[in-house]
């Protein structure tokens, strides 16, 4: 397997222990795993200025694509995404922020529905599960099926090292991505997940953003509630059914087209 790991942090310090200990898990289970690593603070991704050309035009019109869209097609081809931060003033990264912000077009047009993601938090003080919890609901918006989530308050003893408590928790959580992966089984999307779709699926449907209605139409995924292919019970694409028609209704009366 090739996992790409995106680090977050502007340093390798504190969280990267957890990120090398979830390494060597991941090693020990099969020896030729490997790892693709991109360090964000090397990348120099300049500030998204939100000019929304990868809303109107697609992603490839970014000003800053010939950075964006290798990372984007590392995500694409990876067999499993870890992706990882400190909490900074109760957030995730300026530099994880800026990379969310440049990839924010997933979110109109989602693709990793068959993909699964691990996230990494670690902080000396408060905010790592808000901050596991907000990449969490970004990668669900993206549409990766299974997120793994590890998060701890102060990861390492005095001395630097990782608790043994705090190994096994990596272990199992490890364990648990590999073998989610392996097995190739893909879960039954939540109701919140499926909620975000409907919305986004109902503005597709508006047309107002052609390159959105282009992507759902070419995916084959403005007919039905969720993805096709992603295992999905009548229970819950019923209420998905009216709740949708709600939406193309508050959308059609509510969106702006954009300027020419």
């Amino acid at each position: 397997m090739n996992f790409l790991i995106i680090n977050g942090s502007p340093r390798q310090k504190n969280t990267w222990k957890l990120v090398e200990r979830a390494k060597q898990t991941l090693k020990n289970i099969d020896e030729k795993t490997q790892f693709t690593e991109i360090n964000l603070i090397n990348t120099q991704i300049p500030a998204c200025t939100g000019c929304y050309n990868c809303f109107n035009h697609g992603e490839n019109t970014c000003p800053h694509a010939n950075i964006i869209q290798p990372i984007a097609e590392q995500m694409k081809t990876c067999d499993g995404l870890i992706i990882t931060s400190p909490v900074y003033a109760l957030n995730v990264t300026g530099l994880i922020k800026n990379l969310i912000d440049h990839l924010a077009y997933f979110y109109h047009r989602p693709y990793f529905f068959d993909k699964k993601a691990m996230i990494i938090v670690s902080t000396a003080g408060a905010g790592h599960k808000k901050v596991g919890k907000y990449l969490d609901e970004t990668l669900r918006n993206w549409g990766y099926n299974e997120r793994f989530k590890l998060m701890f308050t102060v990861s390492h003893d005095r001395h630097g090292y990782l608790p043994l408590n705090t190994k096994k928790k990596i272990d199992k959580e490890s364990i648990r991505f590999y073998n989610s992966i392996q097995k190739g089984t893909l879960k039954s999307p939540s109701m919140n997940a499926m909620v975000m779709y409907n919305v986004w699926r109902a503005m597709a449907k508006n047309g107002h953003i052609p390159a959105d209605k282009k992507y759902w139409i070419e995916n084959n995924m403005l007919d039905s509630e969720y993805y096709p292919g992603i295992p999905c019970s009548i229970i819950k694409k019923l209420p998905m059914k009216i709740f949708y028609k709600i939406m193309l209704n508050f959308v059609g009366k509510n969106s702006v087209k954009a300027e020419e």
